[in-house]
């Protein structure tokens, strides 16, 4: 499976009432493997062959709310395995 990790720039969000749920809603779009949140940069890790970066932005609808910049693209190692990827993913739902 061909992951790539999207980082963005998202203008607005930033306080934990703001960041819970456009986690969520961008962890529901399928394909979408992990998100991780600094501030204001997001990394969106997504299965290309699912999905793609601009289906991710529409479904999940961050991009109805905030203003954002897509800073990079790049292909992820997928060296982590699909139970690695599993585990991940469900830690980060449950720090919502």
């Amino acid at each position: 499976m061909p992951l790539k990790k999207a980082t963005l720039k998202v203008s607005g969000i930033g306080c934990g009432s703001c960041v819970a749920p456009s986690k969520a809603h961008l962890l529901r779009v399928p394909g979408v493997v992990a998100v991780y949140v600094f501030g204001s940069r997001v990394e969106v890790v997504y299965d290309e062959e699912r999905t793609s970066l601009d289906e991710v932005l529409k479904s999940s609808g961050v991009n109805e709310y905030y203003f954002v910049q897509v800073l990079s693209v790049e292909s992820v190692d997928d060296s982590l395995g699909a139970s690695g990827r599993s585990e991940k993913t469900e830690t980060l739902r449950l720090n919502l």
